[in-house]
């Protein structure tokens, strides 16, 4: 009697656990940890030459880094300055044998993304100063999928689930400078709005195929206090106004090009550095606070 009792209790137990099953949400009997990937590109002002000791302390949970060159194949503590010695064949931080990255937006822009979808971010250095939009579109952007992949596959192993994965971008004060009118009245280089548009498109689009990126963020670059010229007494801050009405077109016109942050020309001089084309850290915060809200808002949303 005793062993006919038992048997039937499990089989009851094992009926209502199948029954449960079918009923509840797979996700509830098997969670898995999530996690965003963010791959933060560009030139100078992404890569940061701010103060990192001015820069926030991450807040906890928020995220990690994953640092290609002294990190690779796990995830590393998210500290400023952020992507420092991650230099190779595609990004190099030195410029006449002074590192360049000293402090980013990137800490404010995961704790305010992180405040909007409680998913921890991990972090992606992929920028090196002084590039232009045609070197991303013809060889830097295999840097990035390169970045990207890695990434993915270091999340997997520390037994996350990858629930996004986005890249910002924020770069074209080389282009800028680049549409300065030469003494003959070409522009140097070729380079114009819509020259610009069309790198920046090619170049995402090999990214988005290749390392399945979902959407490209965009910031817009700042504006140029500085008193420099071209040829023809027209002053760099006018290029830099056309590189950012082109980044503006870029999003209105392009479904994969989302603007998170539009105010950077506007922030006024008191947030640029000495050489007028660097953001202090106060700006770099200033801006990594707001675009991170709005990219984490947009993640909550889609």
């Amino acid at each position: 009697m005793k062993r006919t009792i038992t048997q039937r209790t499990i089989t009851v137990f094992f009926l209502a656990t199948v029954f449960l099953m079918i009923l509840m949400p797979q996700d509830v009997w098997a969670k898995k940890k999530k996690i965003d990937i963010i791959v933060f590109a560009g030139q100078s002002n992404m890569m940061g030459h701010g103060d990192a000791e001015k820069a926030p302390a991450l807040k906890k949970n928020a995220g990690y880094a994953y640092l290609p060159v002294t990190g690779k194949g796990k995830l590393s503590p998210l500290t400023e300055p952020f992507g420092r010695d991650e230099s190779d064949g595609y990004f190099m931080n030195f410029y006449m044998g002074e590192n360049y990255a000293t402090g980013s937006m990137v800490t404010a822009f995961v704790n305010a993304y992180y405040s909007q979808t409680k998913t921890p971010v991990l972090a992606v250095p992929a920028s090196m100063l002084g590039t232009g939009s045609q070197s991303w579109s013809s060889r830097r952007y295999k840097g990035v999928v390169n970045r990207t992949k890695a990434a993915k596959a270091a999340a997997k192993k520390a037994g996350y689930s990858v629930r996004h994965i986005y890249m910002v971008w924020l770069q074209g004060e080389s282009d800028a400078t680049a549409m300065q009118r030469e003494a003959d009245g070409t522009n140097e280089s070729g380079m114009n709005a819509d020259v610009y548009i069309k790198n920046v498109k090619s170049m995402y689009k090999k990214i988005k195929k290749q390392a399945k990126t979902e959407k490209c963020f965009v910031i817009r670059i700042p504006s140029y206090y500085g008193d420099m010229k071209d040829p023809y007494g027209t002053g760099w801050n006018t290029y830099f106004k056309k590189i950012q009405k082109a980044q503006t077109r870029l999003c209105d016109e392009n479904q994969d090009f989302v603007m998170i942050y539009s105010k950077t020309p506007s922030m006024g001089a008191g947030y640029m550095q000495e050489d007028r084309l660097h953001i202090t850290q106060q700006g770099l915060n200033r801006i990594g606070n707001a675009a991170g809200k709005n990219a984490g808002k947009y993640a909550k949303k889609n």
